[in-house]
């Protein structure tokens, strides 16, 4: 009886140890998958953290990158500026912003530049003076009451050349007499284009070291083919793509 009284005692006595052995096995196990969870949980916050600082790095870069390109544009033009004949042309740090029906006007201009620009490639004294008069009748065409503030101010500065120019081309002689005012001309044009944003990225300025016995000259092409309008048949292929415009 006492022998049966003991085993009973020890059996009860191993059940309540075994399961107080899996209890802490299951709090351990409990703690175990908590401990996992918050691991998992810190370690996808921290990479979400990176992620948020790594995307503002790269927003900041990106705002960097876009100021420094609007400041070597700007750099860009106003070093190439720095060597024209006229230092007083407005060139405008921002862009104007044209309506449609002035841009339209203010291209026109450009497309009879153009025309100019070919006649002095062929060495054709009668088509240099059929588009110095289209370009001089472009130019009055376009309606100043349409811009205002430094848009307005840059414009009347342009037109002023121009119609001086292009006044003087009409009256003197000679193709070599014509190309000399044909520079100003492209100076002016360069700072049109580029102070009212004018077909972007299909017209290009080019440098002529040899014109004017080496003195040099610029002028606007709407190809990055050299076809010099100074030196015409003499030099055809001489010049340099200074920018992109």
């Amino acid at each position: 009886m006492k022998i049966e009284s003991w085993l009973f005692h020890t059996t009860i006595k191993k059940n309540y140890l075994r399961m107080k052995l899996n209890k802490g096995f299951l709090q351990i196990g409990t703690l175990t998958v908590i401990f996992l969870v918050s691991a998992c949980g810190g370690s996808n916050q921290q990479k979400s953290n990176k992620q948020s600082e790594k995307t503002a790095e790269q927003g900041t870069m990106a705002n960097q990158n876009r100021q420094e390109n609007t400041t070597d544009m700007h750099q860009q033009h106003n070093s190439l500026a720095e060597n024209f004949s006229h230092k007083d042309i407005i060139i405008l740090e921002h862009p104007y912003q044209l309506a449609e029906t002035t841009k339209t006007e203010m291209e026109q201009v450009i497309d009879a530049y153009l025309q100019l620009k070919d006649a002095f490639v062929k060495d054709d004294e009668q088509a240099t003076e059929k588009a110095t008069t289209l370009m001089a009748e472009k130019v009055a065409a376009v309606i100043p009451t349409k811009l205002e503030g430094k848009g307005l101010e840059a414009w009347h500065n342009h037109q002023e050349v121009y119609e001086a120019k292009l006044k003087e081309m009409q009256h003197i002689k000679g193709l070599d007499n014509k190309r000399s005012y044909f520079s100003h001309i492209s100076e002016i044009m360069y700072c049109t284009i580029k102070s009212f944003g004018l077909k972007q990225g299909n017209l290009f300025a080019i440098f002529c070291p040899m014109a004017f016995d080496s003195k040099g000259a610029y002028w606007i092409s709407d190809s990055k083919t050299i076809q010099n309008p100074y030196l015409g048949s003499k030099m055809p292929t001489c010049g340099e793509v200074k920018e992109e415009l």
